[in-house]
């Protein structure tokens, strides 16, 4: 860090970006491997933010699963090219990725972030790197024109070999920020603000 300071102080060096694809290979975990999280949804049709509370499992390449305990009760899995959702006590819906590609490929690419897969999310995504080795951000656009329709961009956030946040911003203008890590424990206000969000994310204070 005092390295990199001064570095940034002198006129004559410029600090150069990490490199994304090599971030994103430090991210791999091998599964299973479960994380707390906290997802905060900003949506226009609501007056205020929707705060979700769960864990997650990454449990091999195109094999994810997702349970909301606050404030209600949710199991989505996603495995052998089917997602599977279960609200509360309801009966268990499924459904082909096949019939929602944009999903499937969003899915795709949260997959390999998760299993460091940067061949992968290159495929499927352009990648934009900042920040540096211990404090970086990657900012992945899709390629393909059904999930732009639906997805401006996904960007995540970290420290050293740690994710802390992905922030996903809609084509609509509507936002979500799913804090994992030592972020997932994070007391917020029922009214958060993106701002906060985002200072959150980026570890600076708003």
């Amino acid at each position: 860090m005092l390295a990199a300071t001064l570095l940034a102080a002198s006129p004559t060096s410029r600090a150069t970006p990490p490199d994304a694809a090599h971030l994103v290979v430090q991210l791999k975990r091998a599964p299973p491997a479960r994380t707390a999280y906290t997802e905060v949804r900003f949506s226009g049709l609501l007056d205020r933010p929707l705060i979700l509370r769960g864990e997650m499992e990454y449990l091999g390449p195109g094999k994810l699963a997702k349970r909301v305990d606050k404030p209600y009760r949710e199991q989505t899995s996603v495995e052998n090219g089917t997602a599977t959702m279960q609200r509360g006590d309801k009966p268990a819906r499924s459904l082909p990725l096949a019939q929602i590609p944009e999903l499937e490929s969003f899915l795709r690419g949260f997959s390999a972030l998760l299993g460091g897969d940067a061949q992968t999310l290159t495929r499927d995504f352009t990648l934009d790197a900042s920040g540096n080795d211990a404090r970086w951000q990657i900012v992945l656009k899709p390629r393909d024109a059904r999930l732009a329709r639906r997805v401006e961009s996904i960007r995540v956030d970290g420290a050293a070999s740690e994710p802390l946040c992905f922030r996903t911003h809609e084509a609509d203008g509507d936002d979500s920020a799913l804090l994992v890590g030592p972020l997932a424990a994070t007391t917020l206000p029922p009214r958060v603000s993106t701002m906060q969000v985002d200072a959150l994310c980026r570890g600076v204070k708003p």
